[in-house]
């Protein structure tokens, strides 16, 4: 166990080193945090074991020997906070602070956004700035004045002539972390694991000049010794900030138990999505300054607060194999096979490697550890590869020269960093254009998920789009099948033949026509009315439709000269889909108030599904937009609003409404 302890002990410190001293994460704050409480614990049960400097008892750097910048020792140790992930955490930080002040009946919790970033004290004197330091070791930090200048949103001079310490965190706002990283790739140079790393690269740069070019910013949370200005409570002390013209998030709410902490949390944990920096969590302080004392510290960390961490965006795991699908156009896709890991609140095991000119640029290897996200919150992706915990023996991903499935010699069109399988008949193509069929932006068939349409081609039930209404067939062999049953087959019958009353444009959708999406579905339906009108249409007419440029053009007009593709068509007719375009009374041209004007929306919507508010800007004269740009009229902003608020409020000519505005201005009632 002893020299367990100290490998454990001795990865950490590596660890930790290798941030401080180069500004990355070999590994994510969550296998990080793991890890140190699996120390925490050994030296608790093994305390013969236990070292004076051990991380467990130390804050930040656990060396500032190879730094850059003067030391300087802080007047007031920064210390760092315990961690929690569960609501039950929460609850039993109440309680403890309940036991140690018995006295106190009426205790308050102020509740703030817990940034991720670099943490700084900054010294005012007679309202000048005069220093600014890294936490470093807790004790002793960095002297990054110079630095800190070029930041704009830090004041050099406050609103009053006083002399104060405050705290806070140095942070590159998330869009200016995709620019970097963007012109990083662009000049073959390494990118940065997440926006934190990347403000700590760059607030540690020599050359001061960068930080400004960069775009770094600042919000501060914590005046050192507040009673000395009068102030009660910490909620008082960030207003005070506030008025002295200092950043903070303005989020600072001042909360009485654990049932009103848990809510709010529950509320930030998704509105965080919104905002333009990284929040891994909330802290909960005890609002009372004067009970601080009371409640005292540990070697490490203030028993009067807690840092509540959000579910992981961002974890570090091992790359075990690599797999290569084929999708319904035939586009070959690389997939990471992992070693499994929780990420933002399920297990994951596999992630997207996008395509092969993205491995090589980011030199991913099997048997590389590497950092995981989700992309857009929904589709897990490999970031980068920690070079430097490789042990040589990790592989070379090498591209395919034949398809994985049909081992038909791929293609590359010129100029693409895509390879296809030109095979019509290769089933890992027939499988993606069966699954894409039933999916939801599709036919919409419930209950008719991946491991289904697996089933069915495995079984020889279905072999192409149109078998499948044909599968009530096959229902008493569906029926035997393990997990189906009964119910589940007549659930899964039931859909499919409601499904045949799914509009014209959702039926062209489902087609697979290359580059024909959901909107340019719709184009075409309210353009051609009929399928058989659309599959006489020659390029040029197709270019004319308003939205479909000649790539898509050419797509079209090839997809319907594929006598397989009008086979499926007339199978699909037999079923009775629809392929006419459904007439609607039109408005007269006066009640269109939309005319000339784009839309967007973003986020949950209370009041219309997706279909519905599309249907209702179109219905009065505007025109549905699918990415945000130059050319967006206005934002409408539902709940959980995410990256499309954010580029909007960038761009700054765009008109950004929420719901029940839009709501009012088309005249409908909330």
């Amino acid at each position: 166990m002893e020299k367990y302890i100290k490998e454990l002990r001795e990865r950490l410190k590596k660890y930790s080193d290798y941030y401080y001293t180069n500004n990355e994460s070999l590994i994510s704050d969550l296998e990080f945090d793991k890890l140190l409480a699996e120390l925490k614990e050994l030296e608790k049960k093994y305390p013969e074991y236990k070292e004076k400097n051990s991380l467990t008892e130390v804050v930040g750097a656990t060396s500032l020997k190879e730094t850059k910048f003067k030391k300087v020792a802080h007047k007031k140790p920064m210390l760092s906070l315990s961690n929690s992930y569960s609501e039950a955490d929460i609850s039993e930080f109440i309680e403890r602070v309940k036991k140690l002040l018995p006295e106190e009946k009426n205790l308050t919790y102020a509740l703030e956004l817990k940034l991720d970033g670099l943490s700084l004290s900054i010294q005012y004197e007679e309202g000048k700035l005069i220093r600014a330091v890294t936490r470093g070791d807790g004790t002793v930090g960095e002297d990054v004045t110079e630095n800190i200048l070029e930041i704009e949103s830090i004041p050099k001079i406050l609103k009053k002539k006083v002399s104060m310490e405050i705290r806070g965190e140095v942070v590159l706002p998330l869009s200016k972390f995709e620019e970097l990283n963007k012109k990083r790739l662009e000049n073959g140079e390494e990118v940065f694991a997440n926006p934190r790393n990347a403000a700590a690269g760059t607030l540690r740069q020599l050359d001061s000049s960068i930080i400004k070019e960069r775009g770094l910013d600042a919000y501060f949370y914590f005046l050192v010794d507040a009673q000395n200005y009068e102030l009660k409570t910490h909620s008082e002390s960030i207003e005070y900030l506030a008025k002295l013209g200092i950043k903070t998030t303005g989020v600072c709410e001042v909360l009485n138990n654990s049932s009103e902490l848990i809510s709010r949390i529950q509320y930030w944990g998704e509105k965080r999505e919104s905002l333009d920096y990284e929040t891994d969590g909330m802290v909960i302080k005890v609002d009372n300054i004067e009970l601080w004392e009371k409640l005292g510290n540990t070697t490490k960390s203030p028993r009067w607060a807690i840092a509540f961490k959000f579910p992981a965006k961002q974890v570090t795991t091992k790359i075990l194999g690599v797999t290569w699908q084929v999708g319904r156009t035939g586009k070959i896709t690389p997939v990471a096979e992992l070693e499994e890991v929780e990420l933002s609140g399920s297990r994951v095991k596999r992630a997207s490697l996008h395509n092969y000119q993205e491995i090589e640029r980011k030199d991913i290897r099997i048997g590389d550890s590497v950092f995981i996200e989700k992309a857009a919150e929904i589709i897990p992706q490999v970031v980068k590869s920690v070079k430097e915990l490789r042990d040589g023996n990790e592989i070379v991903i090498k591209e395919p020269t034949h398809c994985p499935i049909c081992n038909t010699e791929v293609e590359r069109e010129e100029g693409q960093v895509d390879i296809k399988c030109p095979n019509v008949s290769c089933p890992g193509k027939i499988e993606g254009e069966l699954i894409y069929f039933v999916s939801r932006d599709a036919m919409n068939i419930a209950g008719f998920g991946s491991k289904i349409v697996e089933n069915m081609l495995r079984l020889g039930f279905i072999k192409n789009i149109v078998d499948i209404y044909e599968l009530k067939k096959h229902r008493e062999e569906l029926e035997k099948l393990e997990k189906m049953g009964k119910k589940s087959v007549d659930n899964l019958l039931t859909a499919i033949e409601n499904s045949k009353t799914r509009e014209y444009s959702k039926v062209l959708c489902a087609l697979g026509i290359p580059f024909v999406g959901k909107t340019s579905a719709k184009l075409l339906a309210d353009s051609s009315e009929n399928i058989d009108k659309l599959m006489s249409m020659s390029v040029e007419e197709l270019m004319e439709i308003e939205g479909i440029g000649d790539k898509m053009a050419q797509a079209i007009f090839d997809f319907f000269r594929d006598e397989e593709k009008k086979k499926l068509i007339e199978g699909l007719k037999a079923h009775g889909l629809t392929f006419v375009q459904e007439k609607k009374e039109e408005l007269p041209v006066q009640e269109k108030i939309f005319i000339g004007k784009t839309f967007l929306f973003t986020g949950t919507l209370q009041n219309f599904t997706r279909n519905e508010i599309k249907e209702e800007i179109e219905k009065l004269g505007g025109k549905n937009l699918s990415t945000v740009s130059k050319n967006l009229d206005y934002l409408i902003v539902g709940e959980k609003a995410g990256s499309k608020l954010k580029k909007a409020q960038e761009l700054k000519t765009i008109k950004i409404i929420s719901e029940e505005e839009f709501m009012k201005i088309c005249g409908k009632k909330n």
